[in-house]
């Protein structure tokens, strides 16, 4: 296996197409062999031949008359053997090496396209991600290989540029309390005795900001924690739903939001904390980004023996070529809608990490300006 594994692919096909059609030349030899000494054999025991020869006379047409017989020695036999094996063997030998060679020329030609596969992605790194196999329309399985190799790409680069982009976003949110606090701090150095309020009032920014940072940092936490264990209980849905409305009853009052609960479902197995603040996640945003005097539906329910918990709003959706964005980190649909509501643009991907984390799935469904529909899908 070692030496097999150091041999170049064409070599190894070439080896095992060639022993394949020795194995087949020896097997067709001995046959022809074996079958040609039966016959020749048959001969040796047949004896004498005398066959008649017919002759011309002057007197008559024809004169059937004898010859004297031929006879077929068992040494001519034995010589004719010899000579159709050594004929046999050259010519198994002539048709062996030139099969192998035949074989080796057509392995090349055919493993060409891999070797120039192979070539191309040699060259191709994480700074020339964009670089494709180019599509010679091939129905093989060198062409089904590169277009495998160009949706592996393309999947890469897209997740590089999220990472950048993650990277980008995540430096931002945290440079911006920071670049706050630097700044208070500068304008109590520039005083030469700052009076008490100033004081008070840098104290009161960092602090606000320093929460800031520990929030966004403790959501950076809970969306890439590791751990796959936690503990389980059955959370009375209609009991989880009407806590959260209660405490965000002050918020839904000022925009005079209506709400809708339907509980068809009762409980549900999973861990009380995470979907305590996946829950309220989803109708926080379906408050924040509600029209005045909007409306939000809670219902629960099983179809299909599956399990169904959808949270709808009328409020100003989201545009349908960013449905598929919204659970990335850091993205927010309107930017400065976001900031103004406080939003880094976390909590819908700490949702669908604490689902799926359940194996749960999430969805939505949404159109601008309208309405927004977020559905939870688990077997019940």
């Amino acid at each position: 296996m070692k030496f097999a594994s150091k041999v170049s692919l064409r070599m190894r096909i070439t080896f095992l197409a060639g022993a394949i059609l020795i194995f087949c030349s020896v097997i067709l030899t001995i046959t022809s062999s074996y079958n040609a000494h039966s016959q020749f054999s048959r001969l040796t025991y047949a004896g004498p031949i005398s066959p008649k020869v017919i002759t011309m006379d002057k007197n008559s047409l024809i004169d059937v008359g004898s010859t004297p017989n031929v006879t077929l020695t068992s040494y001519a036999v034995t010589a004719a053997k010899k000579k159709f094996d050594t004929t046999s063997m050259i010519i198994l030998a002539i048709i062996s090496v030139l099969g192998m060679g035949m074989v080796y020329f057509v392995a090349g030609r055919s493993l060409r396209p891999i070797h120039e596969l192979s070539k191309t992605i040699s060259i191709i790194t994480e700074d020339n991600l964009q670089q494709r196999i180019p599509d010679e329309k091939r129905n093989d399985e060198v062409g089904v290989l590169g277009n495998s190799f160009n949706n592996m790409l393309d999947r890469l680069e897209k997740s590089f540029l999220r990472q950048k982009q993650f990277s980008a976003n995540a430096a931002h949110e945290l440079k911006t309390p920071l670049a706050t606090i630097h700044a208070g701090i500068q304008v109590l150095h520039l005083e030469e005795s700052p009076s008490l309020s100033e004081y008070e009032e840098t104290i009161e920014t960092t602090e606000r900001n320093v929460r800031r940072l520990m929030a966004v940092v403790d959501d950076l936490m809970s969306l890439y924690d590791e751990r796959e264990e936690f503990d389980t209980t059955a959370i009375n849905l209609q009991d989880m739903f009407e806590s959260i409305c209660s405490e965000l009853r002050s918020f839904l009052d000022e925009k005079h939001i209506e709400i809708e609960l339907y509980c068809g479902l009762g409980t549900v197995q999973g861990n009380q904390v995470l979907l305590y603040r996946v829950f309220f996640n989803l109708l926080e945003n379906a408050a924040k980004y509600n029209k005045v005097g909007g409306k939000i539906r809670i219902e629960t329910k099983v179809e299909n023996e599956v399990g169904q918990i959808i949270i709808s709003d009328s409020g100003n959706g989201i545009p349908s070529d960013e449905l598929q964005q919204i659970f990335e980190p850091f993205y927010r649909v309107n930017k400065s809608r976001s900031r103004k509501t406080g939003g880094v643009g976390l909590g819908l991907s700490i949702v669908k990490t604490i689902i799926e984390k359940h194996g749960w799935k999430i969805s939505v469904d949404s159109v601008l300006g309208k309405y927004s529909v977020f559905t939870i899908r688990f077997a019940a």
